[in-house]
């Protein structure tokens, strides 16, 4: 009986980025042009030329649309002008109408008085610092893409080596991959902007939540910011992970061959080493790309979780010490826990991504250690390959901020302890200025 053929749908990895481009451009965070979407434009607006690609009514060379060395970024005047312009002026109507907020802060409490003038302040620096810090990091998030697309006509290669007609083939789905950034913006946007309407982050307080006519501009915008930052980083270490995984995948199928010594097989694993080498590297750019952005988003969700911690704990002790409510609403309570848990959830939605990736790159170190099963001829073939991968053993790999420390679990866990001791800190130091 024959097999049903499966429809699948296939898309290039120049292609699949194209829509991530697009939010990152609306959001400023890639001021510079993405070469491969011209062509995408001009596949489907018919053009008939193959020489050339028609841009209003001027025809220019396909060559001018590769960029210098194939890079797939290309400098734009015009798109620094528009992401330096667009913050700039959010940052300039922000700190006036915090301004203009400030003589409204009367609470006598130098913790709540903290706390709000950090919340007032905090979207304009989270502009112009995420802004910025992108702007100059351009270069290097060129060459991380140009890198993985070099990945990406590399394993077609790996795998035609092998000559296996009977081994699985293997091969990158971006469509899912679309598919799951997708839906992570449309998570994380929407989340968001539901519990900005419901109580507002920045005049969120222990006692309430008061809106403002201007408090929803002035939050979800760099609300949104962080999550389409945190979000390029989370796709570009899932495209990272996702081809480790696919190269461990080939390298547990290779294994009984590589016993039997097929030439073809350890051919296979060569082009395998140098290919996880490139995606060594695309580890390295990732952190060079985002390190200092993703600094900025941990040490901001760590404040503000221990801010909203504080306040949620403030909310129980008045309780408690009164027997009664005192201005408190059971749904404010339940809304400044919503966003604690939303808070918990981006900071593991972090650790966890980069943790994953680095596990998978060191899991394909470790099956590239020589089975101690192989007879004599086995091993000198496998010694070769295992000589190329020396430099990458003693290499540590590891997705980090800027060199202070590492994102991974661990990470997780210690912020999460860190956010309790700061939490009875607060709450000691509010019951001694209070005089309680």
């Amino acid at each position: 009986m024959p097999r049903r053929k499966v429809f699948a749908w296939s898309i290039s990895l120049q292609n699949a980025i194209i829509p991530l481009y697009i939010i990152s451009k609306v959001g400023c965070l890639n001021a510079f042009t993405y070469l491969p979407l011209f062509h995408f434009l001009d596949t489907y607006a018919g053009c008939k030329s193959d020489k050339c690609v028609k841009i209003g009514t001027a025809d220019i060379p396909v060559k001018r649309f590769k960029g210098k060395d194939g890079k797939p970024l290309a400098f734009s005047f015009i798109g620094v002008l528009h992401a330096l312009g667009c913050s700039l002026a959010y940052a300039s109507y922000h700190i006036l109408s915090s301004l203009s907020q400030s003589g409204k802060l009367t609470d006598s409490n130098l913790v709540r008085v903290a706390i709000d003038l950090k919340n007032q302040y905090i979207g304009c620096i989270l502009v112009l610092g995420i802004v910025m810090v992108s702007l100059v990091r351009q270069p290097a998030f060129s060459r991380l893409i140009q890198v993985l697309l070099s990945v990406d006509r590399a394993i077609p290669e790996m795998v035609r080596t092998a000559g296996l007609s009977a081994i699985t083939k293997v091969k990158v789905n971006n469509i899912v991959w679309l598919r799951n950034v997708l839906l992570m913006l449309i998570l994380g946007v929407g989340v968001k902007a539901v519990l900005e309407v419901t109580n507002c982050l920045m005049y969120i307080r222990d006692s309430g939540s008061p809106f403002s006519s201007n408090c929803l501009l002035l939050c979800i915008i760099p609300q949104t910011l962080c999550v389409i930052s945190e979000l390029q980083f989370v796709a570009f270490a899932l495209l990272i992970s996702e081809r480790l995984k696919l190269l461990n995948r080939w390298l547990l199928q290779l294994l009984p061959h590589l016993g039997r010594g097929s030439e073809a097989a350890y051919e296979s694993v060569r082009h395998l080493v140098r290919i996880h080498g490139q995606l060594l590297k695309a580890i390295g750019l990732l952190n060079c790309c985002f390190g200092v952005q993703n600094t900025i988003l941990l040490l901001y969700q760590f404040v503000t979780l221990v801010e909203l911690g504080y306040n949620t704990c403030m909310m129980s002790v008045r309780y408690a010490e009164a027997k009664v409510q005192q201005g408190d609403s059971t749904e404010d309570f339940l809304e400044t826990v919503y966003w604690v848990v939303w808070f918990v959830v981006e900071i593991f939605v972090l650790c966890y991504f980069s943790h994953d990736t680095v596990e998978e790159a060191r899991r394909t170190v470790h099956l590239l250690r020589m089975p101690n099963v192989y007879g004599p001829c086995q091993r000198i073939n496998f010694r070769t390959i295992s000589q190329e991968q020396l430099v990458f053993r003693n290499v540590k790999t590891s997705i980090s901020c800027c060199g202070l420390f590492t994102i991974d679990l661990t990470l997780f866990h210690a912020i999460i302890g860190a956010t309790t001791t700061y939490l009875i800190i607060l709450i000691q130091f509010d019951q001694s200025f209070n005089g309680d």
